[in-house]
């Protein structure tokens, strides 16, 4: 994670989607069920066509983002490529 994405997931418009994303996923992993040091995992990103960026981390629909704790996370991410859309 680079330093400009890791400040980004500091910014309250992010705590405010974790906070829903956590709650629509009953604040559990949706592998393990872990309950515990959860994260919010965008399981794809999406840079603009227009403007050729990343959307921010908080401007995703819901349905592309999923509770996992640090664990399953950890390992989706070793064993997966994030993958990137233009849209």
């Amino acid at each position: 994670m680079t330093t400009e994405y890791y400040n980004l997931l500091k910014n309250p418009q992010w705590f405010e989607k974790r906070i829903t994303i956590l709650a629509r996923d009953n604040n559990k992993c949706r592998c393990c069920g872990a309950t515990t040091e959860l994260h919010v995992h965008h399981r794809q990103y999406h840079v603009s066509k227009r403007t050729r960026e990343m959307l921010l981390p908080w401007n995703y629909k819901d349905k592309y983002l999923i509770t996992l704790c640090e664990k399953c996370h950890l390992a989706g991410h070793t064993k997966f490529r994030v993958p990137t859309f233009t849209i």
